[in-house]
């Protein structure tokens, strides 16, 4: 995925520049983190992927091609989108992991539910896979929510995986599930992380450091920690919060 000299402004506050003259590259079957502090620009990158916004100048490439000219509905298709608002129905557990791919079969819905450590809670409920979780999954507690959209994102079988990875609400029982769902999620996937855990930031194959709209510098972890005052300010601050 090529990103080539973006710009962005919102519609409704067009002098104040999101994104400045932002090139990237993420790598096919490989991690890439965004780090900056909130604010930067970072979720708004990451929402250019799947054309949730469009550049007001550049392009953006996958495998060479200009994501402006493929149909939009082939486009996601290939891409799953793992964050803090998930879309879900006042339906059946079964139903709501089913969105994602509506030709599954039932094995393969127990399969990703099964791989996004969904099965246990789902055992405890009154009626299993038939039990429905109310409107925006109102019955679900935030971990249980998250695991679904982990779910979802198996049986969609895409390449791309789009993660916003802000755990901080959750208890470090259900972070070690979701981490494990997720590690198992994005193996040999183009992945792009909004990084806020330690661990993703280490594992990451390149890192970009985004600030004010800008991305100030790039590489990995040790390069960036001897070369860049932004991502050393960043991580220390990491690592007095764990």
């Amino acid at each position: 995925i090529l990103f080539n000299n973006i710009n962005f402004s919102y519609k409704s506050n067009f002098e104040n520049k999101v994104l400045k003259d932002v090139s990237a590259e993420f790598l096919g079957g490989k991690m890439t983190a965004l780090v900056g502090h909130s604010g930067s620009g970072k979720s708004t990158l990451l929402n250019m992927i799947p054309r949730i916004y469009s550049p007001n100048e550049g392009n953006i490439q996958i495998d060479e091609q200009d994501i402006s000219k493929i149909n939009l509905n082939s486009l996601r298709k290939e891409i799953s989108i793992v964050d803090q608002n998930i879309t879900l129905f006042d339906d059946t557990v079964l139903n709501n992991i089913k969105y994602a791919n509506p030709d599954a079969s039932l094995e393969e819905i127990y399969e990703a539910a099964d791989n996004a450590m969904c099965k246990d809670f789902i055992e405890n409920l009154d009626n299993k896979y038939e039990t429905r979780i109310g409107e925006n999954g109102v019955k679900l507690s935030g971990g249980e929510k998250q695991r679904l959209s982990i779910a979802r994102a198996f049986l969609k079988k895409s390449k791309i995986i789009l993660l916003d990875e802000a755990t901080s609400s959750l208890d470090s029982e259900t972070e070690e599930k979701i981490q494990s769902a997720l590690n198992k999620l994005i193996l040999n996937k183009t992945t792009i992380v909004i990084a806020h855990r330690l661990s993703t930031i280490l594992k990451s194959d390149k890192i970009y450091v985004v600030d004010k709209g800008k991305i100030i510098d790039s590489g990995n972890h040790k390069d960036l920690l001897s070369g860049s005052s932004v991502y050393k300010n960043f991580y220390e601050r990491q690592i007095k919060q764990n």
